[in-house]
């Protein structure tokens, strides 16, 4: 499955199809994920793909936070550039389902919203008609090439059948076809992709009083992990 944003125009709305595969097998490899843990974060990926892709300032970017009870709580961050990652972090979770988006919008600072529901379905449907008030019809799928996010967005003008529109797309564009009344307009890849760095990380352990680095240290060595995408770096104290 090649990994990518492709955007259409069908009637009065805008179509979002992304398709992410080696990006989520990247993440799950770093955090040693389980099966079940590897598709909820993959949901996760794409979804978060999904909104980046809505996006219209250079160098913004999306973090979305995933907790699920008695499950765990996951995380991804998607960048308009294309680069994508994630991880399931080890914080707690609360007693209902939670979906935290975070858009970091250059000059604008951030803008965070928050919604519950009783599965991942409901959460993203809750963060597009109650957070972003945009009406429009969303899947998020899983299949065994990878995983794909549609997204119908209407556009202003007459009203269209976006459910509709939504099961065509989510039938045709992750498998190679194009409906006949969807009209192609671009393209961008995608890619797994993190500013993180053993040196950045360095100049953080540095920076720590001695007996912190002490009282982090495990038969001489730090051990710490980025928070974006998992990986783990390994000092010398």
């Amino acid at each position: 499955m090649t990994e990518q944003i492709r955007k259409y125009m069908v009637q009065n709305a805008r179509v979002f199809c992304i398709t992410l595969s080696d990006a989520v097998k990247r993440s799950a490899e770093l955090n040693h994920l389980t099966a079940d843990d590897t598709d909820r974060l993959g949901r996760l990926q794409v979804f978060t793909c999904c909104i980046a892709a809505l996006q219209k300032v250079d160098k913004a970017s999306v973090i979305a936070r995933l907790s699920l009870p008695t499950i765990g709580q996951y995380s991804a961050t998607a960048d308009r550039d294309g680069s994508v990652r994630g991880l399931k972090e080890d914080s707690s979770v609360g007693m209902e389902a939670t979906l935290e988006v975070t858009l970091q919008l250059p000059l604008r600072g951030n803008y965070t919203g928050v919604v519950t529901g009783s599965c991942f379905e409901d959460l993203v449907t809750g963060y597009f008609s109650r957070s972003l008030q945009i009406a429009s019809a969303c899947k998020v799928l899983s299949c065994p090439e990878g995983y794909v996010c549609i997204l119908v967005e209407k556009l202003p003008g007459e009203d269209c059948d976006l459910e509709q529109i939504c099961n065509d797309a989510c039938a045709a564009l992750p498998f190679g076809s194009v409906p006949k009344d969807f009209v192609f307009l671009e393209e961008s890849a995608l890619r797994f992709g993190c500013t993180c760095s053993r040196a950045a990380l360095l100049r953080i352990v540095s920076a720590l009083p001695p007996e912190d680095r002490q009282d982090l240290s495990e038969n001489g060595k730090i051990v710490t992990h980025c928070n974006s995408c998992g990986k783990k770096y390994t000092f010398e104290v």
